[in-house]
C-alpha cells in the first residue's frame, strides 16, 4: 500500500472549533489590549496633528508679522526722507530749535536699525 492509499482521519468541525475558540476571559483580555493600543495610537496621532496645526499657525503668524514689520520699516524710512525733503526745501524751518532735527533723525535712524535687528534675530534664527 502506498501513502496515498492510506486513509487519513480529519478532525471534525466540532474539534476544530474547540481548538480555535478562546475562553471568554482571553477574548476580553485581547479586546481590552487592542482597545488600549488603539487608544494610545489614536492619542499619539492626535498629538502629532495638533503639533502640525500649531506649526502651520506659527508660520502663518510669522509671515503676517514680517509683513507688518516691513511696512513699519518702510513708513519710518519714508518719514525720514519726507522730513529731510521738507527741511531741505525750506518749507519747514527748525532754526529756532537747532536740537530738534538732529534728534529726530538720530531717533528715527536708531528705531530703524533696532527694528531691523529685532526682525533678523526673531524671524531668521536657526531652528
Amino acid at each position: 500500500m502506498s501513502e496515498t492509499d492510506e486513509k487519513i482521519d480529519l478532525p471534525s468541525v466540532k474539534d476544530v472549533r474547540n481548538q480555535i475558540t478562546a475562553p471568554p476571559e482571553q477574548e476580553v483580555k485581547a479586546q481590552s489590549k487592542f482597545e488600549r493600543k488603539f487608544k494610545d495610537a489614536s492619542i499619539a496621532q492626535q498629538a502629532e496633528y495638533a503639533h502640525l496645526a500649531g506649526l502651520v499657525d506659527h508660520y502663518r503668524h510669522k509671515g503676517r508679522w514680517s509683513w507688518f514689520l516691513i511696512v513699519l520699516l518702510l513708513l519710518m524710512v519714508v518719514f525720514q526722507c519726507f522730513l529731510l525733503w521738507k527741511v531741505g526745501l525750506g518749507h519747514w524751518d527748525f532754526t529756532k530749535y537747532e536740537w530738534l532735527l538732529p534728534i529726530l533723525l538720530v531717533q528715527n535712524l536708531g528705531q530703524i536699525i533696532s527694528l531691523a535687528f529685532v526682525v533678523v534675530k526673531s524671524l531668521f534664527k536657526d531652528l
